[in-house]
């Protein structure tokens, strides 16, 4: 019985302090959110054997504070880039196409520019239109810099050598996470 009384304990305060968690859209939903066009979109683009994708599935999109703020500035899809389902989004269709000796989904190759580099993190602007894409693992540290850049809207008048010399977490990061309260 205390075995018991232990183990619910140590259960109880593991789901106490649980984490955000990244809220991945299925992709039946992009042409509602692109209609809505309120927010901006975040891709991500992996696959399941992907060492890297996992790393950063477990590292960085599992961080909590990276996890509400993504939530709350982004629409975020996940992309298995070696899925062959079919995605429609709009009046286009993506399958899949063969690149290499792989078959890769034609969404994939199109956010990716043809260059399948995995895990690859894809920022679009509110109408679903390509701002730029990280091809590599992303530290949280990082992740939490370029999420900023991004929802803040300061790629559109400062480079990115100088909004990353000048970052501030509480002037960018943590403003942006204010501002949604």
């Amino acid at each position: 019985m205390l075995f018991l009384h232990f183990f619910l304990l140590i259960f109880t305060l593991c789901h106490a302090g649980a984490q955000n968690k990244v809220r991945w859209l299925g992709w039946d939903k992009a042409d509602e959110k692109i209609n809505k066009a309120d927010r901006k979109f975040m891709v991500y683009v992996y696959f399941d054997g992907c060492k890297w994708c996992r790393y950063m599935e477990d590292n960085t999109y599992a961080v909590d504070h990276l996890a509400k703020f993504v939530n709350q500035n982004f629409y975020a899809f996940r992309l298995n880039a070696l899925m062959t389902d079919e995605i429609k989004i709009a009046d286009k269709s993506y399958k899949s196409s063969k690149v290499g000796k792989y078959e890769f989904q034609d969404l994939a190759i199109e956010l990716l520019d043809g260059n399948m580099s995995f895990p690859t993190v894809v920022f679009m602007n509110e109408k679903f239109k390509k701002i730029a894409g990280f091809d590599s693992y992303i530290e949280p540290h990082n992740f939490e810099m370029i999420l900023s850049f991004y929802a803040g809207n300061y790629y559109k008048n400062t480079i990115w050598k100088r909004f990353a010399s000048n970052y501030c977490r509480d002037n960018h990061f943590n403003s942006l996470v204010n501002d949604k309260k």
